[in-house]
């Protein structure tokens, strides 16, 4: 059964529809046979949201909503930030993330299972970075999750999103400029995403 619910996964449209209306168990599958396919296989990141990052985050603490595989939690350098922790409704997304972290690094940089539709933080954040994950939310749910998510920031905390296909989700981009103090709101360097700076 499971095999035959990973290939209905690969029919175009299915793995959209899924992750975005489905509950959390598909949502949840659509998201491990993407990894698991090698579908997604993200092994770097971008220098500019690098950048972006290392300067906002200034030795404080990093939480990566649907953190996917995370390749810049290994990316940053050690002194931007004193915690990682990255969060992804994915099985296969947070092994694959944590088989990146090298064993010294495992206490500062560390990875849990959870859904960012619900998830609530422990602790508060100085930078929440959704890269290329806030439209995976349903389009109803996502002001409400980053306005949560805007609760746990510290006082100098910022959210950052960046969107791969701008032109495709203009309605978050417009949503997120009407609804919150944004600070940075440009493409990427060196590519077609899209990003924003918040609080």
């Amino acid at each position: 059964m499971a095999g035959f619910i990973r290939t209905i996964l690969h029919v175009p449209g299915i793995h959209w529809i899924s992750t975005r209306v489905g509950g959390k168990a598909l949502r949840s599958l659509s998201f491990d046979e993407k990894f698991r396919s090698g579908d997604w296989s993200f092994d770097g990141e971008c220098p500019d949201l690098v950048r972006i990052v290392e300067t906002l985050s200034a030795g404080g603490n990093v939480l990566l909503m649907g953190c996917g595989t995370a390749p810049i939690a290994t990316i940053l350098a050690p002194a931007s930030f004193a915690t990682i922790l990255g969060v992804d409704l994915s099985k296969e997304a947070i092994l694959r993330a944590r088989a990146r972290v090298p064993e010294c690094d495992s206490a500062r940089i560390r990875f849990e299972l959870g859904d960012m539709l619900d998830y609530q933080p422990n602790q508060p954040f100085d930078v929440v970075l959704f890269s290329e994950s806030i439209y995976y939310a349903p389009r109803p749910a996502r002001q409400t999750l980053l306005e949560r998510i805007r609760e746990n920031l510290t006082s100098r905390g910022k959210i950052i999103v960046t969107i791969a296909q701008p032109d495709r989700y203009a309605g978050i981009l417009k949503m997120i400029r009407e609804r919150f103090c944004v600070e940075l709101d440009r493409p990427l360097e060196g590519g077609k995403r899209h990003v924003l700076v918040f609080s």
